[in-house]
């Protein structure tokens, strides 16, 4: 599908259809008002007579519009036009795709743009239109299993002082568009195909794609035994899927931000519970208990396509959490990376162990920031539900920056404590630690857990437990929090200049 920014003259644009805005009471657009003088009235004898009112997301599809080239034009309810804004975009959209790609309308044009009053908020009305087409697409195509009819779309810019801004916001939402995509694939591949090996396979193939700035290192078991990963590698004891970790290191030459930011991706490509086996009603879920790595790889396809002038370091924690006989077991007792001990009372509780290995790892690269994304716990989607990401961290400019960027994308996150008290809840009488809390607030105390291996650098913990998939009728990842990430990045790298 291409996209395109045009100043566009629309009564007299030959396209397959026009797409234009009605408010309630009777208020016109500017696009379909100009639509309307042409007409000599069409469209407001067609309001007049209660065809359409205005409110969000209805459409009207008109053909032969009077005096108008264009085959068609599609009217779409915008609501109150004293609270239309970008979060507006998706009532709005998700009924007009299905419309258009029922009757295989190829080539259309979108003019509404004008609402937008200066170069800022075009910037966010393109990067929502976007993001909305590319997610009614990808599920019409993954979920209605139907064809894809449209081939081009021209937004319509008639404010050519704006235009800058709206082909940087069609760079970076195509851009975002390719990472969140491919999370999205890969984190729903069946397990028995995304398995540790295939994930790092996935993640050796970016340095292929994108040779003069990313690069990758796979860690193996045989080096992570000698890098004593302990607890990493009693994960995956009993699996025949042996884990792997792919270390995928983005670089330019002409750096802005000379920090180092780690992001780390729990990769669980299955996770059974191991000895402390999940009921079996939804296990078959726990593929996507990968979709932390998911959202890694995927941000730093983002990062690459832009070539972002920032140094990241994207770790993929693939392993996979089976029963057997040689799997670790509650009462073990591992020793981490970093010299400190394990009690594992639930063998369940395992991203953790992974990760906190990892956090040791990553001390090599000297970080300044460190983001790990994970789907760690039930407890936050028994705190926060499937809407909002759980956000934990041991510094406030970390999480300004953080809730700054989900303000921006409508990625929702919200902050969890990290108060000392939560500490004694993993308090062992045999070890440094458990594994798990003694008490409530499990997404509190396996954050504890993390934040014993983080004290070296600015570190934020996001628990997509919640978010990371949907299940039911359109089950299935959902590329979360890729967009967050992104924008995170593009924000420090300062490449939102509209």
């Amino acid at each position: 599908m291409k996209f395109f920014i045009k100043s566009i003259d629309l009564p007299k644009e030959k396209t397959d259809c026009i797409i234009s805005g009605v408010f309630e009471c009777d208020q016109l657009t500017v696009s379909s008002k100009n639509l309307d003088n042409y007409s000599n009235g069409y469209i407001s004898k067609l309001i007049i007579q209660g065809d359409i009112g205005g409110e969000i997301g209805k459409t009207l599809l008109l053909y032969d519009v009077p005096n108008i080239i264009s085959k068609r034009i599609l009217l779409i309810g915008c609501g109150k036009k004293s609270s239309f804004n970008s979060n507006s975009i998706s009532a709005i959209l998700r009924n007009s795709i299905n419309t258009l790609n029922k009757r295989s309308i190829k080539n259309i044009i979108f003019s509404f743009t004008e609402l937008n009053s200066c170069n800022n908020s075009t910037y966010w009305f393109i990067r929502k239109i976007i993001s909305c087409i590319k997610k009614e697409i990808f599920t019409i195509n993954t979920f209605l299993k139907k064809k894809v009819y449209l081939h081009s779309i021209t937004f319509n810019i008639t404010d050519k002082n704006f235009f800058s801004s709206a082909q940087i916001a069609l760079q970076h939402s195509l851009a975002i568009d390719l990472g969140l995509t491919a999370s999205k694939k890969i984190g729903n591949l069946p397990p028995n195909i995304c398995n540790p090996l295939y994930l790092s396979l996935q993640a050796k193939e970016l340095s292929n794609s994108y040779k003069n700035n990313i690069s990758v290192n796979i860690v193996d078991i045989n080096e992570m035994r000698n890098l004593g990963m302990h607890a990493y590698l009693a994960v995956g004891s009993s699996s025949k899927n042996k884990p792997y970790m792919s270390v995928i290191r983005y670089s330019r030459k002409n750096i802005v931000n000379k920090k180092t930011i780690v992001l780390v991706g729990k990769g669980l490509t299955f996770d059974s519970g191991g000895i402390s086996l999940k009921p079996s009603k939804k296990m078959h879920e726990m593929k996507y208990d990968m979709c932390g790595a998911a959202a890694v790889y995927g941000t730093l396809i983002m990062a690459a396509e832009l070539n972002l002038p920032l140094n990241i370091i994207g770790v993929l924690a693939g392993c996979e959490n089976m029963p057997g006989s040689s799997a670790f077991r509650p009462g073990d007792i591992l020793t981490t990376m970093s010299g400190k001990t394990v009690e594992v009372l639930d063998t369940d509780a395992e991203g953790r162990l992974v990760l906190c290995d990892v956090f040791k790892y990553i001390e090599r690269f000297s970080p300044d920031i460190v983001i790990d994304i994970a789907t760690l716990t039930g407890a936050c989607v028994a705190a926060l539900g499937h809407y909002v990401t759980g956000l934990f961290s041991n510094n406030k400019d970390l999480v300004d920056n953080l809730e700054k960027a989900s303000k921006e994308t409508n990625d929702k996150v919200w902050r969890l404590p990290l108060f000392q008290e939560y500490e004694k809840n993993i308090n062992s009488n045999v070890a440094d630690f458990s594994n798990i809390g003694s008490g409530g607030a499990g997404a509190i105390t396996a954050a504890c857990f993390l934040s014993q291996f983080t004290k070296k650098y600015h570190w934020a913990h996001l628990d997509i437990a919640g978010t990371a998939w949907e299940s039911g009728i359109n089950k299935g990842s959902t590329g979360r929090p890729v967009e967050l990430l992104s924008q995170f990045l593009l924000n420090i790298s300062n490449y939102n200049k509209y």
